[in-house]
């Protein structure tokens, strides 16, 4: 990370003994993790690089961690990316024929992952991959973090160089297979500079980000906390229970969250306010208007910052709501909507310049006008390691994930859709995926995914499915054949059949038709049972 030499810094002063990272009630002193994070540094510079990277800088190791939300995530990360190290930082919840081609692509010099994940180590050991798992077995991650203890902070917890990557992460791809992309120190170092500016995006507070680290929203959160010497606070997996005991515990007073986690604590608070928190931070969707009036109850004291951005581009536009109770008042049915329509999501991050661009010419559109966003900042990553061809685009100084959206006058971003795109609770899936995953059900012919609204995540997926098997699958079922293919996450909600596809001239499936009949509830789609239960006629579908 761009900052492991601030944690040095931090675990010199006299914050020394003060909480650094916190997973659930595991507590790293910034001495701690210092001392732990520079044995992970010197255990990475004795191993033997596996293989040369033309963007890594020399010597650099690459190691791969797949704990999820593990105490031991913070000590990896830091010592990864020490001096010109780089992490790669692998989605648990990926299937293992996902996990598989993302460890064929990526050949790290080291991979860490939670014990009891044997198939993952037998993939990677197959591809020559050293493993380390934790859970504390004389073989394992600890044995051998500890066996390069102790080691110098100051000596190897050191600064990279601007240009070099530290991080690979991931986004979806249209293919199945996440795609990789790296970002440089520099880009993130610019991005917690000029944040630093804004409201609530400043981490000098105690912080809780209590989604996934593998994600971008909990895993920037944790790197600004570490930049700041602030107290960073996870929870291993994310429930609305644990949540509220945490807050209920006092001492967390900023959060970092999806809209999603906002309206499960909510609905889990049970008339309790928590009015230590004075700063909430949301991105990865939208945050509803509807959901303002009860967050006023449960944080009264807060003032609320959204951002909207891309992994691949960094912030790109940042909204103040102020203290929630006043935006609560203010807030009506359509008050995130512009008067030609599109989600508001405020004004340039800082650095960064908007350009609306015409679809097919090209041209730069006035003020008004609807069209792709480009971005100019100092915060995008370098490109993807492997590409579906699909997406991210660069342009000169410029650059689109392919986001539909227009400038007001007032400089004010307003989007209008995200493309194929569906975001589901913060987390973006692309239907193509999961309609290839669909057809290669041998139950399976035809597919058509698409996202409808939903109250809780904003919206869901739903696929309408044809074939030789399908109307005999329930729902369970095919979550459980989906599983291998695909993250939980991306599995539809809701499953439908039909007898008979609607047809364009030209032969092809009317999506729009389809679409429409699921936004109508149209009874010529048929719901595949839940599965919970057996469904009449011995397992078979009634329709």
């Amino acid at each position: 990370m761009p900052v492991a030499h601030r944690v040095a810094r931090t675990a010199a002063g006299p914050d020394a003994d003060l909480p650094a990272f916190v997973m659930d009630h595991e507590v790293l002193t910034h001495r701690e993790l210092a001392g732990r994070a520079a044995a992970v540094a010197a255990g990475l510079r004795a191993a033997v690089p596996g293989r040369r990277r033309d963007w890594l800088a020399d010597g650099a190791r690459l190691l791969a961690v797949a704990t999820g939300n593990d105490p031991c995530f913070a000590e990896l990360l830091t010592g990864a990316t020490a001096a010109d190290g780089a992490c790669a930082v692998l989605d648990p919840q990926w299937g293992p024929r996902q996990a598989e081609a993302v460890l064929d692509r990526l050949r790290p010099d080291l991979l860490v992952l939670p014990g009891g994940r044997e198939e993952l180590r037998g993939t990677a050991e197959a591809l020559g991959i050293p493993v380390l798992a934790t859970g504390g077995r004389p073989d394992g991650y600890e044995a051998w973090r500890d066996a390069h203890t102790p080691a110098g902070p100051a000596r190897l917890l050191t600064a990279g160089r601007e240009t070099s990557t530290f991080l690979v992460g991931f986004t979806s791809g249209t293919t199945g297979v996440p795609k990789a992309f790296r970002r440089t120190r520099g880009s993130w170092r610019a991005s917690l500079s000029l944040g630093r500016s804004l409201p609530g995006m400043g981490a000098d507070r105690p912080t809780l980000a209590p989604g996934p680290l593998a994600h971008g929203l909990s895993l920037y959160a944790l790197a600004e906390c570490l930049a700041a010497g602030a107290a960073f606070h996870g929870l291993r997996a994310f429930g609305a229970a644990a949540f509220t005991e945490l807050l209920a515990a006092g001492g967390v007073r900023r959060l970092v969250v999806a809209p999603t986690m906002l309206t499960a604590l909510c609905a889990a608070a049970d008339g309790r306010a928590f009015p230590g928190v004075d700063t909430v931070v949301t991105g990865a969707a939208k945050l509803p208007p509807g959901l303002l009036p009860d967050l006023a109850k449960v944080l009264p004291n807060a003032r609320v910052t959204e951002y909207y951005g891309a992994s691949e581009l960094g912030f790109i536009t940042v909204r103040e709501l102020g203290a929630v109770r006043d935006a609560a008042g203010a807030a009506g049915p359509d008050a995130a909507a512009g008067p030609a329509g599109g989600l508001d999501v405020g004004v340039p991050f800082p650095g960064v310049e908007l350009q609306v661009r015409d679809g097919r010419s090209g041209a730069v559109l006035p003020p008004g006008g609807t069209g792709t966003v480009h971005v100019r900042t100092p915060l995008r990553c370098d490109g993807y390691l492997w590409d579906d061809g699909d997406g991210y685009r660069v342009d000169g100084a410029w650059a689109t994930v392919g986001d539909m959206g227009r400038l007001g006058a007032d400089g004010r971003l307003h989007l209008v859709g995200r493309g194929e795109m569906v975001i589901s609770g913060g987390l973006n899936i692309y239907p193509a995926e999961v309609e290839q995953a669909l057809t290669a059900l041998p139950q399976i012919e035809q597919a058509v995914v698409t996202g409808v609204p939903d109250g809780y995540l904003g919206r869901v997926l739903v696929a309408v499915v044809s074939g030789p098997g399908a109307a005999a699958l329930t729902q369970a079922r095919l979550r459980e054949l989906c599983r291998p293919s695909l993250a939980r996450y991306k599995v539809p909600r809701r499953v439908y059949t039909l007898d008979g596809w609607p047809l364009t001239s030209s032969g092809k499936i009317a999506r729009g038709v389809v679409e429409r009949w699921v936004a109508d509830g149209d009874a010529r789609l048929r719901p595949l049972p839940s599965g919970d239960v057996p469904p009449s006629g011995g397992g078979r579908g009634t329709g």
